[in-house]
């Protein structure tokens, strides 16, 4: 049926439809689209007062995919943009840690079509990941936590198909989390920098049993071999100051790490500094307050501003490279959010987005507003947080975040129900003429556990996007 046709008569006589039960692993190997809609009640500040209802095939056979267009996407569709986002043609590649069965998966961001078959993470339960660019070669950085001991997986994201280097994964310390990696500017040398957070156990962690750990730590490595030799060299292990450092930030011109301690409600402060000729070194050197129970973290170059997701404190602690205490602390009520990301809008807004655990949602943050209230003259602080977008998945505590500009769309990661993990998919929406809007239009079900699941397989999932 043509898209008009279909926009038409969805919008004269289509059945209701409801779809609030959480997604199932794929039972076809014919894979489609199917787009329906929601109950409106649901979302009544983001859906529109009708949907599209389509069945289109993709271009992989490996999952079934539910999507949900909302009626004032039509002219979208009319236009061909759906054209556009069915075809085979790859757009960003949306990379996912299904550390259930110890796999990535990866997708297109614009068709959902599944890129490649899942790929083993050889580290064992990946679990927080980041794309870095270092000479110019785009890699994908795996924190593994394992079955004993956690590592740094290292795959190359240069080809069609992901693929993780010989000599990966590199060790670190037990139950690895959190990464980062930049360019850090040490003295008059700019230094490539991997850096992983261990929590000690990630079971106790998961299991709530953290806070009677002991201090987890941060590695560092050195990645100015990686590609020429395809390997870390590790700088060095510091502790940090309290239980479960869950995620890590990097400020690449300060040479500076941040590392979230869950425990703590604290981010610690690390410095890399050269020790003599070509050697490096890794230092604590400040601890500073943030919200309760501090996860997701990331560092805004362009602001020197860092943002830090508090799950217990329901809020976003923002702080500089120096500043003890929070320089602002966002509420965001009854969110409980976990991971974080930063985005650049087609639209010209600047958001850092974050994943809701508490109220399965993702909320939408204006950055230039966090700054003109704490650096504006007079300060002018409007309240930050533009839009919370519910996810169709009830109970799925949304865990990681990535966003696509190209496409503009956000990726959360839902975690339960254990063993049957999903990816929504949020298309964001910016009106020239108001404010943006925002819909859950689908669930991409991710690999079920599997056999030979490492000990430590609860840990959450994340999700980032590889812009092409």
């Amino acid at each position: 049926m043509h898209a008009l046709a279909l926009c038409s008569a969805e919008a004269t006589n289509a059945p209701r439809r409801f779809s609030s039960r959480p997604p199932r692993p794929f039972q076809s190997l014919v894979p489609t689209v199917l787009i329906s809609r929601q109950d409106a009640e649901l979302r009544p500040s983001t859906l529109a007062a009708q949907s599209v209802l389509l069945e289109a095939p993709l271009t992989s056979g490996a999952r079934t995919v539910r999507v949900r267009i909302p009626g004032d996407l039509c002219s979208l569709v009319i236009a061909g943009v759906l054209a556009t986002a069915l075809s085979a043609e790859a757009g960003s590649r949306v990379i996912v840690s299904t550390t259930l069965d110890s796999t990535l998966e990866m997708f297109d961001a614009d068709s959902l079509a599944e890129l490649q078959p899942p790929l083993p993470s050889r580290g064992g339960g990946p679990v927080r990941l980041w794309v870095q660019r270092f000479d110019g070669k785009e890699y994908l950085l795996a924190a593994n936590h394992g079955a004993l001991l956690g590592s740094v997986g290292v795959f190359d994201l240069s080809g069609e198909q992901v693929m993780e280097l010989p000599l990966s994964p590199f060790p670190a310390r037990a139950g690895s989390v959190g990464i980062a990696a930049g360019e850090l500017a040490v003295g008059a040398t700019q230094v490539p920098v991997v850096l992983v957070t261990n929590t000690q156990s990630a079971v106790a962690a998961v299991a709530g049993f953290g806070c009677s750990l002991p201090n987890g730590s941060v590695t560092a490595y050195d990645a100015s071999g990686l590609s020429t030799l395809g390997i870390l060299q590790e700088i060095g292990t510091v502790d940090v100051s309290a239980p479960v450092p869950y995620a890590v930030s990097v400020d690449p011109a300060g040479a500076h790490a941040f590392a979230s301690t869950n425990c703590g409600d604290a981010l610690d402060t690390l410095t890399v500094t050269a020790s003599g000729g070509s050697s490096l070194a890794l230092s604590r050197t400040a601890t500073r307050s943030t919200g309760a129970s501090p996860d997701g973290t990331i560092y805004d170059g362009a602001r020197g501003l860092n943002y830090t997701a508090n799950i217990g404190g329901n809020s976003l602690s923002v702080h500089d490279a120096q500043s003890l205490d929070a320089l602002l602390t966002v509420d965001l009520p009854g969110a409980g959010p976990i991971d974080v990301t930063l985005a650049d809008s087609p639209g010209g807004h600047h958001w850092v987005i974050t994943s809701n655990g508490s109220d399965d949602s993702v909320s939408l943050i204006d950055r230039d507003r966090i700054a003109e209230c704490i650096y504006g003259v007079p300060p002018t602080c409007l309240a930050p947080e533009m839009l919370r977008v519910p996810t169709a998945v009830a109970g799925g505590a949304p865990e990681g975040v990535a966003y696509d500009a190209a496409t503009n769309r956000i990726f959360a990661v839902n975690k339960f129900p254990l063993g049957s993990p999903s990816l929504s998919v949020i298309q964001i929406t910016e009106p020239a003429d108001g404010p943006p809007s925002g819909v859950d239009i689908g669930e991409i079900p991710l690999t079920a556990l599997g056999v030979g699941t490492p000990l430590p397989a609860f840990i959450a999932f994340d999700v980032v996007v590889q812009a092409r």
